[in-house]
Protein backbone atom coordinates (compact mmCIF):
# COMPACT_ATOMS: atom_id res chain seq x y z
CA UNK A 1 0.00 0.00 0.00
CA UNK A 2 2.81 2.37 0.90
CA UNK A 3 4.65 1.53 -2.34
CA UNK A 4 1.51 2.28 -4.36
CA UNK A 5 1.10 5.60 -2.57
CA UNK A 6 4.69 6.55 -3.36
CA UNK A 7 4.21 5.75 -7.06
CA UNK A 8 0.99 7.78 -7.17
CA UNK A 9 2.74 10.77 -5.58
CA UNK A 10 5.64 10.48 -8.00
CA UNK A 11 3.22 10.31 -10.92
CA UNK A 12 1.43 13.45 -9.73
CA UNK A 13 4.77 15.27 -9.45
CA UNK A 14 6.48 14.01 -12.62
CA UNK A 15 3.71 13.54 -15.20
CA UNK A 16 2.87 17.26 -15.64
CA UNK A 17 6.51 17.86 -16.58
CA UNK A 18 6.65 14.86 -18.93
CA UNK A 19 3.60 16.11 -20.84
CA UNK A 20 5.85 18.84 -22.26
CA UNK A 21 8.13 16.35 -24.01
CA UNK A 22 5.70 15.24 -26.77
CA UNK A 23 5.03 18.91 -27.59
CA UNK A 24 8.67 19.27 -28.64
CA UNK A 25 7.93 16.91 -31.56
CA UNK A 26 4.81 18.65 -32.85
CA UNK A 27 4.58 19.69 -36.49
CA UNK A 28 2.58 22.80 -35.59
CA UNK A 29 3.83 26.23 -34.51
CA UNK A 30 1.80 26.14 -31.30
CA UNK A 31 0.93 23.75 -28.50
CA UNK A 32 -2.06 21.46 -28.87
CA UNK A 33 -3.21 17.93 -28.19
CA UNK A 34 -3.44 15.56 -29.93
CA UNK A 35 -0.26 16.14 -31.91
CA UNK A 36 -1.02 15.77 -35.63
CA UNK A 37 2.46 14.62 -36.63
CA UNK A 38 5.75 13.94 -34.87
CA UNK A 39 8.72 15.79 -36.40
CA UNK A 40 12.21 16.86 -35.32
CA UNK A 41 12.22 20.34 -36.83
CA UNK A 42 12.04 22.15 -33.47
CA UNK A 43 15.17 20.35 -32.31
CA UNK A 44 16.91 21.54 -35.47
CA UNK A 45 15.71 25.09 -34.79
CA UNK A 46 17.01 24.85 -31.23
CA UNK A 47 20.54 23.97 -32.34
CA UNK A 48 20.45 26.48 -35.19
CA UNK A 49 19.69 29.33 -32.79
CA UNK A 50 22.84 30.55 -31.06
CA UNK A 51 20.87 32.06 -28.17
CA UNK A 52 19.51 28.65 -27.17
CA UNK A 53 22.85 26.88 -27.63
CA UNK A 54 24.83 29.50 -25.73
CA UNK A 55 22.22 29.52 -22.96
CA UNK A 56 22.41 25.73 -22.58
CA UNK A 57 26.21 25.73 -22.63
CA UNK A 58 26.40 28.56 -20.10
CA UNK A 59 23.92 26.79 -17.81
CA UNK A 60 25.96 23.58 -17.86
CA UNK A 61 29.27 25.34 -17.21
CA UNK A 62 27.85 27.43 -14.36
CA UNK A 63 26.15 24.37 -12.85
CA UNK A 64 29.39 22.36 -12.84
CA UNK A 65 31.46 25.17 -11.31
CA UNK A 66 28.79 26.06 -8.74
CA UNK A 67 28.39 22.39 -7.78
CA UNK A 68 32.12 21.99 -7.15
CA UNK A 69 32.45 25.20 -5.10
CA UNK A 70 29.25 24.55 -3.14
CA UNK A 71 30.34 20.99 -2.35
CA UNK A 72 33.69 22.16 -0.98
CA UNK A 73 32.19 24.96 1.14
CA UNK A 74 29.20 22.92 2.31
CA UNK A 75 31.37 19.94 3.24
CA UNK A 76 33.80 22.10 5.23
CA UNK A 77 30.87 23.71 7.05
CA UNK A 78 29.37 20.31 7.83
CA UNK A 79 32.71 19.09 9.17
CA UNK A 80 32.98 22.19 11.35
CA UNK A 81 29.52 21.52 12.76
CA UNK A 82 30.41 17.90 13.51
CA UNK A 83 33.94 18.33 14.87
CA UNK A 84 34.10 21.75 16.52
CA UNK A 85 32.44 23.34 19.51
CA UNK A 86 32.19 27.10 19.28
CA UNK A 87 29.94 29.94 20.31
CA UNK A 88 27.09 30.70 17.97
CA UNK A 89 27.00 27.17 16.58
CA UNK A 90 23.22 27.30 16.28
CA UNK A 91 23.40 30.66 14.53
CA UNK A 92 26.03 29.29 12.15
CA UNK A 93 23.79 26.38 11.25
CA UNK A 94 20.86 28.72 10.70
CA UNK A 95 22.92 30.88 8.35
CA UNK A 96 24.05 27.85 6.37
CA UNK A 97 20.52 26.66 5.68
CA UNK A 98 18.95 30.12 5.38
CA UNK A 99 19.00 30.16 1.53
CA UNK A 100 16.66 27.16 1.69
CA UNK A 101 14.01 28.94 3.79
CA UNK A 102 14.31 32.55 2.61
CA UNK A 103 12.20 33.21 -0.52
CA UNK A 104 14.42 33.21 -3.60
CA UNK A 105 13.01 36.56 -4.73
CA UNK A 106 14.31 38.18 -1.54
CA UNK A 107 17.70 36.56 -2.10
CA UNK A 108 17.67 37.86 -5.66
CA UNK A 109 16.96 41.42 -4.53
CA UNK A 110 19.72 41.19 -1.91
CA UNK A 111 22.19 39.83 -4.45
CA UNK A 112 21.34 42.56 -6.93
CA UNK A 113 21.77 45.25 -4.28
CA UNK A 114 25.17 43.82 -3.33
CA UNK A 115 26.51 42.77 -6.73
CA UNK A 116 25.56 46.04 -8.43
CA UNK A 117 27.90 47.91 -6.10
CA UNK A 118 30.90 45.70 -6.91
CA UNK A 119 30.31 45.18 -10.61
CA UNK A 120 29.11 41.57 -10.52
CA UNK A 121 25.74 42.06 -12.21
CA UNK A 122 25.54 40.80 -15.78
CA UNK A 123 28.68 38.75 -15.19
CA UNK A 124 29.57 35.09 -15.31
CA UNK A 125 31.22 35.29 -11.89
CA UNK A 126 28.09 36.84 -10.37
CA UNK A 127 25.91 34.01 -11.62
CA UNK A 128 28.36 31.41 -10.32
CA UNK A 129 28.40 33.03 -6.88
CA UNK A 130 24.60 33.32 -6.78
CA UNK A 131 24.07 29.69 -7.80
CA UNK A 132 26.73 28.56 -5.35
CA UNK A 133 24.97 30.39 -2.53
CA UNK A 134 21.69 28.66 -3.34
CA UNK A 135 23.34 25.23 -3.61
CA UNK A 136 25.39 25.33 -0.39
CA UNK A 137 22.46 24.45 1.93
CA UNK A 138 21.79 21.27 -0.08
CA UNK A 139 25.39 20.19 0.45
CA UNK A 140 25.44 21.23 4.09
CA UNK A 141 22.32 19.25 5.00
CA UNK A 142 23.32 16.18 2.97
CA UNK A 143 26.90 16.05 4.26
CA UNK A 144 25.85 16.75 7.86
CA UNK A 145 23.57 13.72 7.66
CA UNK A 146 26.32 11.59 6.13
CA UNK A 147 29.00 12.67 8.59
CA UNK A 148 26.62 12.07 11.49
CA UNK A 149 26.59 8.38 10.63
CA UNK A 150 30.37 7.96 10.57
CA UNK A 151 31.90 6.00 13.42
CA UNK A 152 34.41 8.38 15.02
CA UNK A 153 36.47 5.39 16.20
CA UNK A 154 37.54 4.75 12.61
CA UNK A 155 39.10 8.19 12.41
CA UNK A 156 40.76 7.77 15.81
CA UNK A 157 42.15 4.39 14.74
CA UNK A 158 43.67 5.95 11.62
CA UNK A 159 45.33 8.69 13.66
CA UNK A 160 46.63 6.16 16.20
CA UNK A 161 48.39 4.45 13.30
CA UNK A 162 50.24 7.63 12.35
CA UNK A 163 47.81 9.44 10.10
CA UNK A 164 47.24 13.17 10.49
CA UNK A 165 43.70 14.46 11.16
CA UNK A 166 43.51 15.73 7.57
CA UNK A 167 44.87 12.45 6.24
CA UNK A 168 42.38 10.47 8.31
CA UNK A 169 39.55 12.59 6.95
CA UNK A 170 40.51 12.04 3.30
CA UNK A 171 41.48 8.37 3.68
CA UNK A 172 38.80 7.17 6.10
CA UNK A 173 35.92 9.61 6.56
CA UNK A 174 35.48 10.86 2.98
CA UNK A 175 35.31 7.36 1.41
CA UNK A 176 32.73 6.41 4.05
CA UNK A 177 30.46 9.32 3.14
CA UNK A 178 30.99 8.93 -0.61
CA UNK A 179 27.23 8.47 -1.30
CA UNK A 180 26.48 11.72 0.53
CA UNK A 181 29.29 13.48 -1.33
CA UNK A 182 28.03 12.32 -4.71
CA UNK A 183 24.47 13.30 -3.77
CA UNK A 184 25.70 16.75 -2.73
CA UNK A 185 27.42 17.33 -6.07
CA UNK A 186 24.43 16.16 -8.09
CA UNK A 187 21.86 18.08 -6.03
CA UNK A 188 23.98 21.22 -6.37
CA UNK A 189 24.23 20.69 -10.11
CA UNK A 190 20.45 20.37 -10.49
CA UNK A 191 19.81 23.36 -8.20
CA UNK A 192 22.01 25.55 -10.38
CA UNK A 193 20.77 24.12 -13.68
CA UNK A 194 17.11 24.92 -12.96
CA UNK A 195 17.62 28.24 -11.16
CA UNK A 196 15.81 31.23 -12.64
CA UNK A 197 14.36 33.50 -9.92
CA UNK A 198 17.60 34.88 -8.45
CA UNK A 199 19.28 34.90 -11.86
CA UNK A 200 16.66 37.30 -13.18
CA UNK A 201 17.98 40.00 -10.85
CA UNK A 202 21.69 39.71 -11.63
CA UNK A 203 21.94 38.47 -15.21
CA UNK A 204 21.94 40.57 -18.34
CA UNK A 205 21.95 40.35 -22.11
CA UNK A 206 25.40 38.74 -22.12
CA UNK A 207 24.86 36.22 -19.31
CA UNK A 208 21.51 34.54 -19.98
CA UNK A 209 21.24 30.92 -18.89
CA UNK A 210 18.86 28.46 -20.56
CA UNK A 211 16.03 28.97 -18.03
CA UNK A 212 16.34 32.74 -18.54
CA UNK A 213 16.13 32.37 -22.32
CA UNK A 214 12.99 30.27 -21.79
CA UNK A 215 11.57 32.95 -19.50
CA UNK A 216 12.12 35.66 -22.10
CA UNK A 217 10.54 33.58 -24.85
CA UNK A 218 7.50 32.89 -22.66
CA UNK A 219 7.02 36.65 -22.34
CA UNK A 220 7.60 37.49 -26.01
CA UNK A 221 7.10 34.81 -28.65
CA UNK A 222 6.33 31.25 -27.62
CA UNK A 223 6.81 28.32 -29.97
CA UNK A 224 7.61 24.59 -29.45
CA UNK A 225 11.33 25.39 -29.24
CA UNK A 226 10.62 26.16 -25.59
CA UNK A 227 9.36 22.59 -25.22
CA UNK A 228 12.67 21.39 -26.64
CA UNK A 229 14.60 23.41 -24.05
CA UNK A 230 12.31 22.10 -21.31
CA UNK A 231 12.88 18.56 -22.56
CA UNK A 232 16.64 18.95 -22.29
CA UNK A 233 16.31 20.29 -18.74
CA UNK A 234 14.02 17.39 -17.80
CA UNK A 235 16.42 14.84 -19.27
CA UNK A 236 19.41 16.39 -17.49
CA UNK A 237 17.53 16.53 -14.18
CA UNK A 238 16.16 12.99 -14.35
CA UNK A 239 19.51 11.75 -15.64
CA UNK A 240 21.23 13.27 -12.62
CA UNK A 241 18.95 11.42 -10.21
CA UNK A 242 19.36 8.16 -12.15
CA UNK A 243 23.15 8.50 -11.90
CA UNK A 244 22.78 9.10 -8.17
CA UNK A 245 20.69 5.94 -7.74
CA UNK A 246 23.18 3.87 -9.76
CA UNK A 247 26.11 5.11 -7.67
CA UNK A 248 24.18 4.53 -4.43
CA UNK A 249 23.29 0.96 -5.42
CA UNK A 250 26.88 0.14 -6.38
CA UNK A 251 28.16 1.64 -3.13
CA UNK A 252 25.73 -0.50 -1.10
CA UNK A 253 26.95 -3.63 -2.90
CA UNK A 254 30.57 -2.77 -2.10
CA UNK A 255 29.84 -2.19 1.61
Amino acid sequence: MLTLLVFVLLAVIILPALIVIPQSFTSLNYFTYPIPEFVMKWYDKFWENSEWVVGLTRSLVIAVIAAVIATVIGTLAAVAMQKLNFRGKGLFMGLMISPMVIPVVIIGVALYSTFSKIGLTNSFAGLVLAHTLLAIPMVFVTMSSGLGGVNSNLELAAMSMGSTPIGAFFKVVLPTVKPSLVSSILFSFVTSLDEVAASLFISGADTKTLPLVMWERLNTYMDPTIAVAATYLIILTLGTYIVKEIIDSRTKKIY
